[in-house]
């Protein structure tokens, strides 16, 4: 059992690999090889072997997270306290208890099953591609005008064009390219073969993608995650940034008339009656009901509460959260997210030379899809919840890596 088991963990890069593919890997089941259980299921099976593999190397290491151990272990609480206590309607709680925190497991794939910073390297190398090839074709289908639903366009847009790939959403296709791209543009300044140029090719095909996407949340947040990177790094290149943004919001046709429609009355009126606007203010007004512990889990605002209750997503994670766990989830939440947002920090700024650019490239895509989830859904969607858990996990783990002299590197 103990050489089946060293077998398993021997291959453990394989089944990371695996998990690394996730978007590739589950397009194919669901749409090009349709087999319902295992298009299900597979990623679920993966994750939960590679924790396991995560928690057999943690009792033969001393490694500990830094600085999210009290808030993480406060909110895991708080949703099991929903799972228990909620007798109204336990199956929707126990859903939604998944819905939440299963993916939050790759956090410990991330921390635990890398050895050296060749190992992250590889893994942040393997990410890009993969990016790189869902974006390349959201950028194909906004050059061919591949159709799209008349619900994702506003009407007074005229003709709509917008890049949505193998992920089925243009929102959730922009989110993908603010996690990756930062890490892309990273790579293209630390690698010092030929090999950058692939690196900026790529850079700019994930860029180009956050544009074709047409989503205005995933620009705001990359703008944000990638402004106050630059701020902490050199207050005197903010301005150089916030130049290009603003050019860019100006002269970019697909950007500024996309912007140009949101401050429009029109927008106001429909986003107030039944869209985003509408959404949060019944998110708030249904935690005024409950306004320390909120409805309760899988009760609105995102999948589970669609299923079971037939509630419409709210179109923003924290005030999912706020409706289903109330102040005091909100809170806790927010809580680690600063949490995780300060350590990694730490981390990033314990670093010298090339590798200070490429986490800080990873701590720009956290950030980004953090603020996303202002104005959407982004962790109901499996890949997008697993790829940020493992990012965040694989950031964290820095200071235990060895590197190439056989050393761990230095503690944040």
């Amino acid at each position: 059992m103990l050489a089946s088991a060293q077998r398993i963990l021997f291959r453990r890069m394989t089944w990371l690999y695996l998990l690394l593919c996730f978007p590739l890997i589950d397009f194919a089941l669901r749409s090009l090889l349709p087999v319902p259980v295992l298009s299900s299921l597979w990623d679920e099976a993966l994750l939960a072997l590679l924790v396991a593999i995560a928690l057999w190397r943690r009792l033969e290491t001393n490694r500990r997270l830094p600085g999210i151990g009290a808030p993480l272990m406060a909110f895991v609480a708080i949703g099991l306290g929903y799972v228990v206590f909620n007798l109204h309607y336990p199956g929707a709680s126990i859903e939604g208890f998944r819905a939440v925190y299963q993916y939050i497991l790759a956090l410990a794939a991330g921390f635990s099953l890398l050895d050296s910073r060749e190992d992250a390297e590889r893994v942040l190398k393997i990410l890009t591609v993969v990016a790189g090839l869902v974006g390349l074709y959201g950028c194909w289908q906004w050059v061919t005008a591949a159709p799209v639903p008349a619900s994702w366009c506003d009407a007074s847009e005229g003709v709509c064009r917008r890049a949505y790939s193998i992920v089925q959403s243009p929102n959730v296709l922009g989110s993908y390219m603010v996690l990756m791209s930062p890490v892309a543009m990273a790579l293209t300044v630390r690698d010092k073969t030929r090999m950058r140029w692939v690196w900026a090719a790529i850079a700019l095909i994930l860029l180009a993608a956050l544009v074709f996407a047409g989503s205005r949340g995933a620009w705001l947040a990359f703008a944000g995650s990638i402004g106050l990177m630059v701020m902490l790094i050199d207050r005197r290149l903010f301005l150089a940034f916030l130049a290009a943004a603003v050019l860019a919001a100006a002269f970019v046709p697909q950007i500024s008339s996309r912007f140009g429609h949101l401050f429009s009355a029109e927008y106001i009126e429909k986003s107030s009656n039944d869209g985003r606007i509408a959404r949060w203010l019944n998110a708030y007004d249904l935690m005024r009901h409950e306004p320390v512990l909120g409805m309760g889990l899988g009760r609105y605002g995102g999948a589970v509460g669609q299923r079971n209750f037939g509630t419409i997503y709210v179109d923003s994670y924290y005030f999912k959260t706020l409706a289903e766990m109330g102040l005091l989830g909100l809170t806790v939440y927010l809580w680690l997210m600063a949490a995780l947002f300060r350590s990694g920090f730490r981390v990033w700024r314990s670093q010298r030379g090339g590798p200070f650019w490429l986490y800080g490239g990873v701590l720009a895509g956290l950030l980004g899809v953090i603020l996303h989830n202002a104005v959407e859904n982004i962790f109901e969607v499996p890949f997008m919840n697993t790829y940020f858990w493992l990012l965040a996990g694989l950031l964290l783990s820095v200071p235990y890596l060895k590197s190439k002299g056989g050393e761990a590197g230095e503690r944040a």
